[in-house]
């Protein structure tokens, strides 16, 4: 019989966990240190959920489970809820971040309750660590998902809707409205039972248990619940609380049309709408502390994945300590071919609805090890810093690059790099002589010369030419109409202009075998920047230069078609350049 804590009137009761042994009771105490704070990076429910514990110097009674929104939502908003998760354990509440199941890194199917059961996945690590109480917020989508935990949960003590979506069916509609609208032209047929969205993908019951999500009133009851709100008439309390409004705190907070509105390249971190949602917690729940056991660290996760049996573990990389994620099959060892993966645009390493875990999958089930990298100012790599400055095609992306072929440690004959947009031209010109290999996916930037770091301003990049083109930009335009193409290409090889030639006859000269795979609008820069004479003179170089253009298909690989023959091109060089046996 479950016992039950006495409980103030009208809040539901919470069962006594104090019966069953916990396997964090034979683990140390964290020693007191307030103000700090230990984190950590696990992989949960036996290695099917990647997350990562905040946990206070100074102990805590109260953790915050952050529900992550869903689709390309996630992605714009990694490092703002990093910057959450660290604020809020250094208020003295802790918190755990994590990938719902069926998402992210995670190493299970998607289900129809992937959404409950990751919160719950998560709340538990937070009680093992020896917390009481349980907060549940989320931001954007994320908010319907916080509001059925808190709603299920007997034993959640708060309640946190950060900007939240108005309800599942509206937030469903406009995503699918805003992926047709991405599409235009280029868009694919999309294949029975499934629901596209930008960054997402959705079984048909899946998407029509999103669209039933709506937030809960009765749990103003029971637990106290903050509304932020972001500024202007775009933010009202969702209709279904409304009746509610007595019982719930409300709070404008600002700086959100900067940070899930705009693309991963743009977004800046609202950092006075975190110390709002933060100081609300601290006040409701900061204090009053236990203290909390040291959370073993599992760095891998054995699963089942592409017919095989694999594992992923969580890795360092280089001197700037970049975090990885790196899949192989069990069991084999270091000596193997391996790939590494980068990412697109200043996102976290999953890639575009997933495209990167697929593939470091599918490519670890043929033999092959594989890194995912998170370079600087992306994902889990280094601190988060609001107002931190693009680092879009800089240098430090190109060393990033350069270290993860380092960390390999493999001749070059058991090396390829695949690369999606920046990543692809990262491939390119951050030591293609070290590799047998490059895939560029969707590569639309052929620059010679790394960029500057460039800051982040009201929703544009602070350095953007202006309206209307700069002299610099005039001339360039005339030299493109009026210049012959060696002209030209001696120019780009300095870095003055932009053409195709010079990075792709760096990396074919070294003999690597190159693979640009582009859709309709990258073919079109490509062409722009003198494609077709490219791959005419560069025909004799050592490597192999291979270019495949599709009528449609998006930048982004979000349309299921490219997406699907991106991976499955990039699986096919890897096995041909490694002489590998694909009989799957």
């Amino acid at each position: 019989m479950t016992a039950l804590h006495p409980t103030p009137a009208g809040r539901t009761p919470r069962p006594d966990r104090s019966a069953a042994p916990k396997a964090a009771d034979r683990r140390p105490t964290l020693p007191s240190r307030p103000g700090t704070q230990t984190v950590v990076d696990t992989w949960l429910d036996g290695g099917s959920v990647l997350a990562t514990l905040h946990l206070p110097g100074g102990g805590a009674d109260t953790g915050v489970v952050i529900c992550p929104p869903l689709g390309y939502e996630y992605a714009v908003a990694y490092r703002t809820l990093r910057h959450l998760a660290d604020r809020i354990a250094l208020s003295g509440v802790a918190a755990v971040r994590y990938d719902h199941p069926g998402f992210g890194d995670s190493t299970v199917p998607l289900a129809d309750d992937s959404l409950e059961r990751g919160a719950a996945i998560a709340a538990d690590a937070l009680r093992t660590a020896g917390v009481e109480r349980i907060v549940y917020l989320g931001l954007g989508s994320g908010a319907l998902v916080a509001s059925a935990a808190a709603a299920s949960d007997v034993c959640a003590s708060g309640l946190v809707l950060w900007d939240a979506s108005p309800s599942g069916r509206q937030w469903l509609r406009r995503q699918k409205s805003l992926y047709t609208i991405e599409m235009g032209e280029t868009a694919e047929p999309t294949p029975d039972g499934v629901v596209e969205i930008a960054g997402a993908e959705f079984p048909t019951s899946f998407a029509d248990h999103v669209s039933s999500l709506d937030y809960a009133p009765e749990t103003a009851s029971r637990m106290p619940v903050l509304v932020a709100l972001r500024e202007g008439p775009t933010g009202t309390v969702p209709k279904s609380l409304r009746s509610a409004t007595d019982l719930i705190d409300t709070v404008d907070v600002p700086g959100h049309e900067d940070s899930l509105d705009l693309s991963s390249i743009l977004a800046t971190i609202p950092a006075t709408s975190v110390r709002v949602v933060v100081d609300w917690l601290a006040e409701h729940f900061a204090g009053s502390t236990s203290p909390l056991t040291a959370p073993v660290a599992v760095d891998e996760a054995l699963f089942r994945a592409a017919d095989a049996d694999l594992s992923e573990k969580i890795v360092r990389v280089g001197p700037n300590r970049l975090f990885a994620i790196e899949t192989r099959p069990r069991g084999a060892d270091s000596s193997i071919p391996a790939v590494v993966l980068h990412n697109g645009s200043a996102e976290h390493r999953t890639g575009a609805t997933r495209h990167q875990v697929v593939l470091a999958r599918e490519l670890a089930a043929r033999g092959m090890r594989v890194l995912r990298v998170d370079r600087r100012g992306t994902g889990e790599t280094g601190t988060v810093t609001p107002g931190e400055p693009s680092l879009l095609f800089t240098q430090a992306w190109v060393e990033d690059g350069d270290a993860s072929l380092d960390y390999l440690d493999l001749p070059r004959e058991k090396v390829g790099v695949v690369g999606m947009c920046v990543g692809g031209w990262l491939g390119l010109v951050a030591s293609p002589e070290k590799t047998k290999f490059i895939a560029s996916l969707a590569m639309n930037d052929h620059r010679v010369r790394p960029s500057e770091p460039r800051e982040l301003a009201a929703g544009v990049l602070a350095d953007a030419p202006p309206v209307g083109p700069r002299w610099v930009d005039r001339a360039v335009a005339y030299a493109k109409e009026h210049l012959p193409y060696r002209a030209l290409n001696a120019l780009a090889a300095r870095g003055y202009v932009q053409f195709a030639e010079p990075n792709l006859r760096r990396a074919l000269a070294s003999g690597t075998d190159v693979l640009l795979f582009n859709g309709a609008k990258d073919a079109r820069v490509f062409a722009a920047h003198g494609g077709a004479t490219a791959v005419k003179r560069l025909a004799d170089t050592p490597g192999h230069l291979e270019v495949v253009e599709r009528a449609t298909g998006d930048h982004a690989l979000y349309s299921p078609g490219i997406r699907a023959e991106a991976i499955e091109r990039s699986i096919d060089l890897a096995v041909r350049s490694f002489g590998l046996d694909d009989r799957r």
